[in-house]
């Protein structure tokens, strides 16, 4: 099967890899470029464990495919990091 290339943003830095056709934005990010603070839960979209920013909107992860990401901003919890907690990491503790 071809992979397609998606030419990315994630978390500020510049990220390229090759996605299978039906693989999920989720399994990208863990499995592709190693950032696995997002979760996979239900796998349907209704528990948020896998939510990710992207372009501004906050999206689950399961059910957007990694080729829609080409071309977008995708923020996950790892990119909150700096020297003090956001809010959001705050309330996960």
């Amino acid at each position: 099967m071809t992979k397609i290339h998606v030419t990315t943003t994630v978390n500020g830095d510049p990220a390229e890899f090759l996605a299978d056709p039906r693989e999920t934005l989720l399994d990208a990010l863990r499995d592709q470029l190693g950032l696995t603070g997002t979760k996979e839960g239900c796998g349907t979209g209704d528990c948020g464990a896998c939510s990710v920013v992207v372009d501004g909107m906050l999206v689950c992860s399961c059910l957007m495919l990694a080729a829609e990401a080409e071309g977008k901003k995708v923020e996950t919890i790892e990119g909150m990091a700096g020297e003090e907690l956001h809010p959001l990491q705050r309330q996960f503790i």
